[in-house]
């Protein structure tokens, strides 16, 4: 009888747990080790819209989230035990849901859902009594919260959590506001003035919590309505709190080798990127202060920290500098990791409000280690960077012109190239090597760089000199040296280019130069042959003046005393004769002959002697003092063949102007370089019939004037000013007038190297030149000369 009622009681109690699984209202699952339901209440089937015998054996995991998740939860839920709770992402239903499990034997889970958008008030105070113990059957904190009257019910897992003793939880939301991290107090009271107005009938929100101990921890904070008033104002709201301190640390873990790596990809310097890991190890430990340092030898090399200051509702961090004062140490975690042999970093935090953790070092030693190899990465790289900059700088700053071609294409160059090659700045890439410069002969580019390439590594092989002819018309001297390299991976040309323009320009002034001087002591020898014989003439030229005037009284008396008897016949036949040969006349038209012949050898003696001055190579490289009137005149006396058929020289000379030191053989050459070049200027104005008429046979006018003038740091110059009427100089050439081989005469009538020869002439002696010319009006050179060049 008693076995029979023993037997009946636990079949009752049997049918009793059967009816409270089936009227459970939270789906309820029993799975088995490999995660397959055994069995499910009515709940349950009611979730998945399916029947009983549908859901027994299938896979739980597989049934309820979305496939990219299911591996992450399987793990999840084999490794829990005891009881657990965390909410549901990925779901394959529609909704908000929380899981709740707790193992019941080795081989069985039990698993409840929690559709926290279906949280209603309850019917009955049994159906609150079931929600609040299906929610607190997980890990889960639950709260209640009653928010006319401020009461509030916080479960014993959520006292737990907090590491208090349930039964001494104070059950009042005064002070569980206490326990609310100071930065997250606002966001908290605004959030329950938003559930009072009416403005909010959920949330979801992480904050931060402080535990008994002092203990920061991160909470998932999830909260809805259940009950309203007769105005559907809320009065009640009921919710969870999930510690996800674990997570919310990983994620700043993540977040800070994420920062780090990213201002290393920036070139960010390292101190920031030191400072930057320093900031996330006192977030993660919640520290008050801290170091790091990089270390050489033992020996602090480098040394950055940062305090935490409260700024109104928020922490910020501040670099500690010499005034910063901190408080007594009174916790530390020192940290070391190693960068090389010989240097170390050091990372070291102060005075967290708790002791500090094992888990507190392994958090910051994950994030040193990254550190570390993000470090010596960065390190790594930027040494890689610098060496290519090295390079880049090296190529750069080449004086001469770098290219690299790849099937005759410029796939790089360099500033010097493109200045070489006048080309706008980034406009060679990818063009054509012929489309930049080509070759007189109209041999292709490309086939010789090719054919250069081929020679060999040896520069006396393959350096060759070429006239180029550039896209604008321009003319250089280019010399190529080729070498076939790898370049992105492809077999590419390395190209050489030196500029031998300003080289081959002085070759051919010397060249001219020689010519010159050959020229002059060809010019100097003839002047003193001539000189010689000139003397005699000019001697015998005066003695027979002298003889002509003695001659000239003696036949005029033979002709008065031969008239006196000109009865005679013999006389008579004389003075016939007189008469006839015209011998009066003869003696009046020898004597004028003979005048002029003196002058005409006067005139040839001191064109030799200019030209003796002139063509005077010296031999000495210092200045002689001379006066510069008379070089000029001697210099209008040499060129005054080439200006006196079409022009009329005037001159005003300064008389006082001082004896300025120079080489006046030097003076000499550009004074009659531009006396030439006005005598051509009025010759060709002439020829195209710009002057009036008016101005007869000799409309061209040379000015020449000479004066001292001092600058405006007192410096005292000899001025020359050389000005003509002539055809003028256009206006788009006369910055290049002074360019040697620059002409404006027809091929053949000029080597164009005349002013550009006194160009460098004038800046030799220190001095300037400069013109002012307005066409079809005429030019004016300026010629300034320093009197003393000790100034």
């Amino acid at each position: 009888m008693e076995i029979s009622e023993a037997i009946d009681k636990v079949l009752n109690a049997k049918k009793e747990l059967e009816a409270a699984w089936d009227g459970n209202p939270l789906p309820s699952f029993i799975l088995n080790s490999n995660l397959k339901i055994l069995r499910c209440n009515a709940s349950a089937t009611e979730l998945f819209q399916t029947s009983f015998f549908h859901l027994l054996g299938n896979d739980f995991v597989g049934l309820f989230w979305k496939e990219e998740i299911q591996d992450e939860i399987r793990n999840s839920l084999v490794r829990r035990s005891e009881k657990s709770s965390f909410p549901v992402i990925l779901s394959r239903l529609e909704g908000s849901f929380q899981l709740l499990s707790q193992s019941i034997s080795e081989d069985r889970i039990v698993v409840y859902i929690v559709n926290l958008d279906t949280i209603r008030v309850p019917e009955n105070r049994e159906e609150e009594v079931r929600l609040k113990l299906a929610l607190e059957s997980g890990q889960s904190g639950v709260w209640d919260f009653s928010l006319r009257l401020g009461k509030a019910y916080f479960s014993p897992e959520y006292a737990r959590m907090l590491g208090f003793e349930p039964e001494r939880f104070p059950q009042n939301f005064s002070h569980w506001e206490t326990l609310v991290h100071w930065e997250d107090r606002e966001q908290i009271r605004s959030l329950f003035e938003n559930y009072l107005n009416g403005s909010l009938d959920s949330h979801d929100l992480e904050i931060r919590m402080f535990t008994r101990s002092g203990k920061t921890i991160w909470v998932w904070s999830r909260g809805k309505v259940v009950e309203r008033d007769e105005n559907d104002l809320p009065v009640r709201v009921i919710g969870t709190h999930i510690d996800i301190t674990e997570r919310k640390k990983t994620e700043i873990r993540t977040e800070a080798v994420i920062g780090i790596g990213q201002k290393s990809s920036l070139m960010e310097r390292e101190d920031s990127i030191l400072l930057l890991a320093l900031k996330y190890s006192l977030q993660l430990t919640e520290s008050y202060w801290g170091f790091v340092r990089i270390c050489r030898d033992g020996v602090a090399i480098r040394e950055s920290g940062l305090y935490t200051k409260r700024d109104q509702s928020n922490s910020v961090f501040v670099p500690i500098d010499s005034a910063t004062t901190l408080p007594h140490t009174i916790r530390e975690l020192p940290l070391k990791f190693n960068l090389k042999d010989n240097e170390s970093l050091e990372l070291t935090l102060f005075n967290k409000r708790t002791e500090y953790e094992s888990i507190d070092f392994k958090e910051v030693e994950l994030l040193g280690t990254e550190l570390v190899q993000i470090l010596i990465r960065k390190r790594t790289e930027d040494l890689l960077l610098a060496s290519e900059w090295n390079l880049q700088s090296i190529v750069e700053c080449s004086p001469n012109g770098i290219l690299i071609l790849v099937d005759s294409n410029i796939q790089f160059y360099n500033r010097s190239s493109e200045i070489l090659l006048l080309q706008n700045k980034n406009q060679m890439r990818n063009k054509k090597v012929s489309e930049v410069f080509g070759f007189l002969s109209g041999e292709d580019p490309f086939d010789f760089i090719q054919s250069l390439s081929n020679n060999g590594f040896a520069p006396d092989q393959n350096v060759v000199e070429k006239n180029i002819i550039l896209s604008n018309g321009q003319k250089k001297w280019i010399s190529f040296w080729a070498i076939e390299i790898i370049y992105n991976g492809e077999v590419s040309i390395l190209v050489y280019l030196n500029d031998l323009s300003k080289a081959k320009d002085t070759e051919i002034q010397l060249l001219q130069s020689e010519k010159l001087a050959t020229i002059g002591q060809l010019a100097a020898g003839v002047a003193h042959e001539i000189n010689n014989p000139m003397a005699f003439i000019s001697s015998n030229l005066e003695t027979m003046k002298r003889y002509h005037k003695q001659l000239a009284v003696v036949m005029a008396n033979v002709h008065s005393v031969l008239k006196k008897n000109h009865m005679d016949p013999e006389i008579s036949k004389i003075l016939t004769d007189w008469e006839r040969y015209d011998l009066s006349n003869v003696l009046l038209d020898t004597s004028d002959i003979l005048d002029e012949s003196i002058d005409g050898a006067s005139r040839v003696v001191d064109i030799v002697r200019n030209i003796k001055s002139f063509a005077h190579v010296n031999k000495e490289e210092s200045l002689v003092l001379c006066n510069l009137n008379e070089v000029i005149t001697s210099a209008i006396n040499i060129s005054h063949h080439n200006i006196k058929y079409d022009s009329v020289v005037e001159f005003s000379f300064d008389k006082d102007l001082p004896e300025i030191p120079c080489h006046p053989q030097e003076i000499g050459q550009v004074i009659i370089n531009l006396l030439v070049n006005a005598g051509h200027a009025i010759e060709e104005k002439k020829s195209h019939g710009l002057f009036p008429d008016t101005q007869g046979e000799k409309p061209g006018k040379i000015e020449i004037k000479t004066r001292c003038i001092c600058s405006e740091n007192n410096q005292q110059f000899a001025e020359i000013k050389i000005k003509d009427n002539g055809i003028g100089i256009p206006e788009d050439i006369q910055s290049r007038i002074f360019d040697p081989f620059f002409s404006t005469k027809e091929t053949g009538e000029g080597t164009g190297l005349g002013l550009s020869i006194s160009m460098d002439i004038i800046r030799k002696h220190k001095g300037k030149i400069d013109l002012e010319s307005v066409r079809c009006e005429g030019t004016t050179f300026s010629i300034l000369l320093p009197t003393n060049l000790e100034d």
